[in-house]
């Protein structure tokens, strides 16, 4: 039990429920030889050499874990009580009713391949492109596919979208079976705490779950929500597309950002032959800024766009490489951002409307 609760108790720690409403979910679970966390959406379970059923309250043998015990064992009393032995301590404890504990689920799972940690790091990373608003479940998560033999993805929160047609362009991962689902931020922030260059995964229909190290089994709900037609936006012709350099954008958006409005980030780019000039305006201070970029490409006619400076910044960060081709096709229509090496990751933003002065 102690060797188990030594690789459980870090992960436990990001599974468990933060302030219940169901008391029972402040406690692990032993039962039918596995210990198990879970918050409902998420289980954790760790083969055991233990062939009894109880709970144990998570912060009693957190605590207990702190002091890095070299032995520990638990014996059941008598009225839902136990007495956790480590050392030369003993702790008593009330435990709870262990047919209250929900239990693992049982889906029909089909392994749909295995995963490498360099993906699912790309997959978190995408987190910052997703959506906090709870009203809006799917776009909180990852939607992840496989298809053809490749893993994509991708995330938006309406406003910025990041979309990876291959996560996997060396072929370090097997993918084997057709998958399609919403992954939860939760599940994926758990992952990104196991260090190990593969991971086996499998699927039914409404759950995956990750094979780790230890023998430990994470299983998570997929969001049941229906995915936005992002494709369909990203197939919309762009008849009018700039090379520009990356760091130049960058530079010249963290000079203008002290100077813009801080509530609305609003900026106006006037893209045109040669240049692209970037203008801020923050009236209640009575500041303006402007500056120009240099580019490389033809504007069949200059259109003035507006932009949130502050997500520009970020989807312009999160593409690789030093150019980047921006795509577009007028001032209120998605612009799309690519590596002008690497075409396999597609950024975009919409545009911010513009009020007359």
């Amino acid at each position: 039990m102690l060797k188990e609760l030594k690789v459980f108790l870090p992960l436990a720690e990001k599974v468990r429920a933060r302030n219940p409403t169901l008391t029972i979910l402040n406690y692990i679970a032993v039962h039918d030889g596995r210990m198990i966390i879970t918050d409902l959406n998420h289980w954790l379970s760790i083969p055991v050499e233990d062939e009894r059923d109880y709970t144990v309250p998570y912060d009693v043998i957190k605590q207990v874990m702190k002091s890095r015990p070299s032995s520990l064992d638990i014996d059941i009393q008598s009225d839902n009580n136990l007495e956790i032995h480590y050392d030369q301590n003993t702790v008593g404890c009330q435990c709870t009713d262990i047919e209250e504990y929900p239990s693992l689920p049982k889906g029909k799972f089909k392994m749909i391949g295995t995963w490498t940690g360099a993906m699912i790091m790309q997959i978190h990373k995408q987190l910052q492109h997703a959506s906090t608003d709870e009203l809006k479940p799917a776009l909180q998560g990852v939607w992840i596919k496989h298809e053809k033999g490749t893993c994509q993805s991708c995330t938006t929160d309406g406003h910025t979208l990041e979309y990876i047609s291959d996560l996997d362009p060396d072929q370090k991962a097997v993918i084997n079976a057709d998958f399609e689902g919403i992954v939860s931020p939760k599940c994926l922030q758990i992952l990104t705490k196991v260090r190990i260059d593969q991971i086996r995964v499998a699927a039914d229909d409404n759950l995956i779950q990750f094979y780790l190290p230890h023998y430990m089994i994470l299983t998570s709900r997929l969001i049941d929500e229906h995915y936005p037609d992002f494709k369909a936006i990203l197939k919309q012709d762009k008849n009018c597309q700039l090379l520009v350099n990356k760091k130049a954008v960058l530079k010249a958006i963290e000079a203008s950002i002290p100077f813009m409005n801080k509530e609305t980030c609003l900026s106006r780019l006037v893209l045109q032959n040669g240049s692209i000039g970037l203008f801020t305006t923050d009236h209640e201070r009575n500041l303006s800024f402007e500056t120009s970029i240099e580019h490389n490409g033809h504007v069949k006619e200059a259109i003035e766009v507006g932009f949130n400076l502050k997500l520009l910044q970020k989807t312009l960060k999160s593409i690789p490489g030093e150019d980047i081709v921006w795509k577009y096709r007028d001032n209120h229509s998605a612009n799309l951002f690519v590596a002008s090496d690497d075409n396999r990751k597609i950024n975009l933003i919409m545009p911010v409307r513009i009020e007359e002065d």
